[in-house]
C-alpha cells in the first residue's frame, strides 16, 4: 500500500531525514497569518480555526530558543513509501482513508535544532468529535504492530513501535515512540498528539525535545 503525506510517514521521515537525507515536509503548509475579516471563534470556544489562524499559532524559532531555525520549504514532494508487515497501517495508508486528510484546516512547521536535531509541529482544526475519532484511529493503527518495514524507492527502514504515556494536557492525549533503523544506524522519534477542543496538536521529534516543547506548543495553539 502506497503512502503519501500520511501520519506515519511524517514522523518516520524525521528519522529517515537524520539517517539518510530523506526529503522533509515543507516548513509551512499554510501562508503566514492573514488577519481575519470577521471574528473567528477560538479553540477554547470549541470553534474551528482556519488555516491562517493555525499558522499564527505555530511555534517559531524564537519560541524554541537559541540554535533553532525553521527549515526552508522542500523543493520536492515528500517521498512515497509502502508499509510491509502491518495490515492496519497499510489500510490507513489509503489516501482516501487517511483521517488527517479530512481536516481542511491545518498548519505545519519543521525546525532544525542544536546538533542537527529535528522537530515538526502540525496543527489541525475541526469539530472536536471529528478530531477525536480521526486522531484515535491514526494512533491505534500506528500502535497496532510492534514492528514493520517502511520502504521508499531508496531506503528500507525497520520500525519498532511503543505506546508511551503523555502528560494530561488538553482533552485527549496519545503518545508513541518509534525506533527507526536504516543500514545499521538507529534513531528514535517520539510523536505526541493532544486534542484541546477543536484544535489537534501533533509534535514529532526526539523524545527530549517533544517533552520540553510540548506544553509551550499547546499553550500557543490554544491561546485566545
Amino acid at each position: 500500500m502506497r503512502l503519501r503525506h500520511s501520519a506515519i510517514l511524517t514522523s518516520t521521515c524525521l528519522a529517515l531525514w537524520a539517517l539518510t537525507g530523506c526529503s522533509a515536509p515543507p516548513s509551512d503548509s499554510a501562508p503566514a497569518g492573514t488577519p481575519a475579516k470577521t471574528p473567528v471563534p477560538t479553540a477554547g470556544d470549541h470553534g474551528e480555526l482556519p488555516s491562517e489562524r493555525l499558522a499564527d499559532r505555530l511555534l517559531t524559532a524564537d519560541d524554541l530558543g537559541p540554535g533553532y531555525a525553521a527549515r526552508p520549504a522542500a523543493t520536492t514532494a515528500s517521498p512515497e513509501a509502502s508499509v510491509e508487515g502491518c495490515p492496519q497501517l497499510e489500510q490507513l495508508g489509503n489516501a482516501a482513508d487517511n483521517p488527517y486528510a479530512m481536516f481542511p484546516n491545518q498548519g505545519k512547521r519543521v525546525f532544525t535544532g542544536p546538533g542537527g536535531t529535528q522537530l515538526t509541529e502540525e496543527l489541525y482544526s475541526a469539530p472536536p468529535k471529528d478530531l477525536s475519532a480521526g486522531a484515535g484511529r491514526i494512533m491505534t493503527a500506528m500502535g497496532a504492530c510492534p514492528s514493520y518495514q517502511l520502504v521508499t524507492a531508496t531506503t528500507v527502514a525497520e520500525i519498532r513501535t511503543q505506546t508511551v504515556p503523555v502528560p494530561r494536557l488538553g482533552d485527549e492525549q496519545w503518545g508513541q515512540v518509534l525506533t527507526v533503523t536504516v543500514g545499521g544506524r538507529r534513531t528514535i522519534v517520539q510523536q505526541t498528539v493532544i486534542r484541546a477542543g477543536a484544535v489537534l496538536l501533533v509534535l514529532s521529534g526526539s523524545p527530549a525535545e517533544v517533552t520540553v516543547h510540548g506544553q509551550a506548543a499547546l499553550a500557543k495553539a490554544t491561546a485566545r
